[in-house]
């Protein structure tokens, strides 16, 4: 019989610990929007982590305020995905069957206190690791617990609470989650091709450029269904933003998008090729670049990054002033590094790895010289 694991409670009778779910390599973003957005609303935040638990992917946050209060200013954050209440971390072991077992025991003893008046209720899970269970396999294990506790029935869809019941390599992290649908998802509705960037990131690499007022002028030169700069509007209220694609239905897709929201008076779109930037943003000299350059994914055994990046770069140096900043995703760091350490018009500023959809682009900042 498998010993029962140790059981760390992370709930709080004289604060209100919160706990969201971001792109790896995007922690200390949320933290930092969390913190400018509690003191606007006058909350005093007393702890924050960007690695809470050891785990990435979280971000904790912690606040000497009423959880409703605290909760009206996290459904606000846009470089998140949920907003969770952590309520206990405890180890497991290695073995499958031990591991869901204990996951299992441990559940049934919980006290959940969203459970106690719940008619209805689900458990979720994210699972992350080397692992020979799924997160299935959690979900099932956990809310088998918690129905035999709890008089609570199951319902996937019309359910009052969700128990979150997450594992990262040998961590269980048990949360309630308070958001339905993903503070990301927000731009669901218009133009949406498959790869396109969801709006927390978009929002993210906007912060990344660490201004101290907003730009006058913005451009992405590979703009897909405008993502960044409807969230570059929505951030900046004076900001002139530019968008540029080479793919029609990508143009027409992101200029309705662009009137859905409201924004034709601050957002332009302009159909032409990367390569030429000079030529359609001839009247226009950007303050800031922020792009998500095609990552070249079903291409890549063949694409030749290098040059690809050379003229980019090239191109957007012609449409920057001086002193201006670009946030950029790349895919491959080699060949970037390389023009980048060629180039006498840019010096890179800041970088770092993040997570998208399985895939670990670098955002790199870079200065206009």
């Amino acid at each position: 019989m498998p010993s029962s694991p140790s059981v760390l409670s992370l709930r709080s009778s004289d604060r209100t610990p919160l706990l969201f779910t971001v792109n790896m390599g995007l922690e200390d973003v949320v933290v930092d929007e969390f913190r400018e957005r509690a003191a606007a609303a006058g909350l005093d935040v007393t702890d924050t982590d960007d690695t809470p638990f050891g785990l990435q992917s979280y971000a904790l946050v912690e606040v000497d305020a009423a959880p409703d209060d605290a909760l009206d200013v996290a459904r606000q954050m846009r470089s998140v995905h949920h907003v969770l209440a952590p309520l206990y971390t405890f180890t497991l072991s290695t073995n499958e069957e031990d591991a869901l077992q204990a996951i299992q025991d441990t559940v049934k003893t919980l006290d959940v206190e969203a459970m106690e008046t719940a008619d209805t209720f689900r458990a979720s899970s994210v699972r992350q690791g080397d692992h020979d269970f799924t997160s299935v396999d959690v979900q099932r294990w956990a809310g088998g617990a918690l129905d035999a506790r709890y008089d609570a029935s199951v319902d996937l869809e019309d359910y009052d609470v969700e128990v979150r019941v997450d594992v990262r390599e040998d961590q269980c992290l048990v949360s309630v989650q308070h958001t339905r649908e993903a503070l990301s998802r927000r731009q669901l509705e218009g133009y949406q091709p498959r790869a396109a960037l969801k709006a927390n990131v978009a929002y993210a690499l906007l912060r990344l450029a660490h201004l101290d007022a907003p730009p006058d002028t913005l451009l992405d030169p590979f703009c897909g269904s405008a993502t960044i700069l409807l969230e570059a509007a929505d951030l900046w209220g004076d900001t002139q933003c530019y968008g540029n694609d080479w793919n029609e239905e990508a143009v027409t897709g992101a200029r309705t998008n662009v009137e859905m929201a409201g924004l034709s008076d601050r957002i332009t779109i302009r159909e032409g090729d990367a390569w030429q930037l000079e030529e359609t943003f001839e009247d226009v000299t950007a303050d800031l670049i922020v792009t998500n350059p095609p990552f070249g994914v079903r291409m890549a055994s063949s694409m030749d990054f290098y040059p690809f990046y050379r003229r980019v770069l090239g191109q957007m140096a012609e449409v920057l002033r001086p002193g201006g900043l670009v946030v950029m995703l790349v895919l491959r760091q080699g060949p970037f590094n390389t023009v980048l350490d060629e180039s006498e018009q840019f010096a890179s500023r800041h970088v770092r790895a993040i997570e998208i959809g399985g895939l670990y682009p670098y955002v790199f900042v870079l200065e206009r010289l």
